[in-house]
């Protein structure tokens, strides 16, 4: 308990609120895991259908990304969050009554519009709260949480499910109206004053300004790279153990390995991280995420495939809090919201293309050609970060 109480004192109060907001948000993320499930058993939708559906809620969210990225910076950390809650609750309970296919697609792409906007700005509010010396922590252990409460969810919704997909729906928009009355009571808002954000009249910093920012534009076309691999353990991964014999349980219980490394591993890999240097670590990540990757490829023997998803995750881990962190120390301070957002961006597009480019090659190419180039744009990444690790530094100083 005493170092439990020691982590407590570490960091700001006013960050352990919105973590734990997120500890209540996202282990009631019930729908989500088991959304396909719901629309092709209780809804009846074709596999082709369903896959239609979940794929607009992965385009809203990639829009949320940057505009809410904007609204953080525009109207607020506070206000955007507090948005994000309430609208997201009100339209995950809705779908929850949804019947014709049209209306639960538009329903969908809202929830993962509306439900996903606050992400960039509780990036952008740890930025603000926490000191530099102790953001890598603290993304950390925010990446820790998501992932314990993905974890529970997971399990809960499926018991759930089994009683009531009604009772799934409203429980999840509970728990996300539970996020937002913390933040009415609880949280300020801590987007700097005009003063901290420059001279009266000034100009600031507009999203088209970041897309411009070369050095972060690699670093987000380096960090894209890195997530589309990740995202190979989706379709390419399954497609790849079902011709080795193995079925859907086999695969769901390799994924645990990734879960629950995390829940172990990630507080210690990240107190380690914030003693070495952060351009090596991102290549490390990298080569580690690549090279894991690629290791799913020589053997069917389940152990292989359970180091390789040992190798990828121990990446991972390393990978996620740091470049919250990086970005957090390139971006101005009125334009933290937008910098987080076109980051959040890199990820959703690699959701969505990384599994549709992996399961082309495996279908057409073969799955040595998969893995392989897995390896091979694993390590160009990591190269990558080191050839840019200058222009980071200087922004970062």
């Amino acid at each position: 308990m005493g170092k439990i109480a020691d982590i407590r004192r570490s960091l700001p109060e006013a960050y352990w609120i919105v973590w734990l907001g997120t500890l209540v948000n996202r282990s009631g993320g019930f729908v989500g895991p088991l959304l396909t499930f719901y629309l092709t058993g209780e809804r009846h939708l074709s596999i082709a259908t369903a896959g239609v559906v979940v794929s607009l809620f992965g385009a809203g969210s990639v829009i949320a990304a940057l505009v809410g990225g904007v609204m953080a910076d525009r109207l607020g950390r506070r206000a955007t969050m507090l948005t994000s809650m309430v609208g997201g609750g009100v339209l995950m309970a809705t779908l929850g009554f949804q019947r014709d296919v049209v209306a639960i697609a538009v329903n969908t792409f809202a929830l993962g519009f509306v439900g996903e906007l606050y992400r960039p700005a509780v990036m952008a509010y740890v930025g603000d709260v926490v000191p530099p010396q102790d953001r890598l922590r603290a993304f950390g252990y925010l990446y820790w949480v998501i992932n314990l409460s993905f974890a529970f969810a997971a399990v809960m919704g499926g018991l759930l499910s089994k009683w009531s997909y009604t009772a799934l729906f409203v429980a999840d928009a509970a728990t996300m109206i539970g996020f937002a009355a913390l933040i009415g009571a609880r949280v300020r808002e801590t987007r700097p004053p005009a003063a901290a954000r420059g001279e009266a009249g000034a100009a600031r910093t507009r999203l088209v300004d970041v897309l411009r920012d070369r050095t972060f534009m690699m670093f987000w076309l380096l960090s894209f790279g890195a997530s589309f691999l990740i995202y190979q353990s989706a379709v390419p991964l399954s497609g790849h153990l079902a011709s080795q014999g193995y079925d859907q349980s086999a695969y769901g219980g390799l994924l645990a390995v990734n879960g629950v490394l995390i829940v172990l591993l990630q507080p210690r890999l990240t107190l380690w991280g914030a003693t070495h240097d952060r351009s090596r670590l991102l290549a490390l990540s990298a080569f580690l995420i690549g090279g894991g990757i690629a290791l799913h490829g020589p053997s069917s023997w389940i152990a292989i495939h359970v180091a390789a998803i040992a190798v990828w995750t121990i990446g991972e881990i390393i990978a996620a809090p740091l470049n919250a962190t990086v970005v957090t120390s390139m971006a101005s301070v009125d334009a933290r919201g937008r910098y987080q957002g076109t980051l959040g961006m890199a990820w959703g597009l690699a959701s969505m293309v990384g599994p549709l480019a992996g399961g082309a090659v495996l279908d057409h190419v073969g799955a040595a050609a998969l893995w392989a180039s897995c390896f091979v744009i694993g390590t160009v990444v990591a190269l990558g970060f080191l050839a840019t690790a200058a222009g980071r530094r200087a922004r970062g100083a």
